[in-house]
């Protein structure tokens, strides 16, 4: 399991400036003096000191030697995004979860393996610079650098067009069995103007168009990585099968295997969505 940082911690380094993933001893001696943590909050912090930084130090811990979980998250990430039962918003979520998790994974995973603070740090210009390191994948679904083409694609809408185009592009889903998105030009381009890359999502779908998301809210998104990661493996939703016109459907019945297969996957489904929302905030 991933061990979390307190949030009075991850809190206090982004008002001082210090990267949350980096504790020692002489940072751990001033936040004790000016927030007042509890003897508790400074001996789990203490235990995670570490003689020297780690690369990609936001990735989940429990799969920094897993080369394939990210693509195993987009992989899974993705089969929510296509789920037509997924609401728009959430949508929109699951897409900056992916961005989020191609920018913190580690290099050798396909990601960009940067810390917290260089997650919402970052710029248009550094996306562009770093962009041609992102890891490609065989499978478009599990593609990191089509996630990220994906992400691109919202917050450039939303810069340049309206809350309403931005309400279209979270209803729409992937197409299935298309190519790589990455492969592409971009779709809106006017994300080079945007100033964050991991703006917040209210619950609204409203995107802030001048700053990252709060770094406790970025803790909770990694969190929901996790839960994505070790949770069970979602089931695609069934693609209806075209018909001709004019023509009725024959009905037919479901049987109780298929009827408790089809329940248990909405029970999860709704499950999963309500906790990670949660995680968000």
């Amino acid at each position: 399991m991933t061990t979390a940082l307190p949030d009075l911690w991850t809190d206090w380094c982004s008002v001082a400036g210090k990267p949350a993933e980096r504790v020692d001893a002489a940072a751990l001696a001033l936040f004790s003096r000016q927030a007042g943590a509890s003897q508790a909050v400074l001996a789990s912090l203490r235990r995670m000191i570490s003689p020297k930084p780690v690369v990609a130090p936001a990735w989940p811990r429990a799969h920094w030697d897993d080369p394939e979980s990210l693509r195993r998250l987009v992989k899974r990430a993705t089969v929510h995004v296509q789920d037509p039962a997924t609401h728009w918003v959430f949508r929109l979520r699951l897409r900056r979860m992916l961005f989020a998790a191609v920018l913190i994974a580690p290099p050798r995973h396909g990601g960009l393996g940067l810390d917290r603070a260089g997650a919402l740090g970052l710029r248009h210009d550094g996306m562009k610079q770093l962009r041609p390191r992102i890891g490609i994948a065989p499978d478009p679904q599990s593609c990191p650098a089509c996630a990220v083409w994906s992400w691109l694609e919202v917050v450039g809408t939303y810069n340049g067009w309206s809350q309403g185009a931005v309400r279209a592009l979270g209803h729409r889903r992937d197409e299935a069995g298309g190519e790589h998105r990455h492969l592409l030009p971009d779709a809106s381009p006017d994300w080079h103007l945007c100033v964050g890359m991991l703006p917040a999502v209210d619950r609204w779908g409203w995107i802030d168009s001048y700053s990252s998301m709060h770094p406790s809210s970025l803790s909770a998104v990694i969190s929901a990585m996790s839960l994505v990661l070790e949770g069970p493996e979602p089931v695609p939703a069934p693609v209806p099968q075209p018909r001709p016109i004019g023509q009725i459907s024959p009905s037919r019945k479901i049987s109780r295997e298929e009827e408790r297969r089809i329940l248990a996957r909405a029970d999860e489904l709704t499950a999963r969505v309500a906790k990670i929302l949660r995680e968000y905030g």
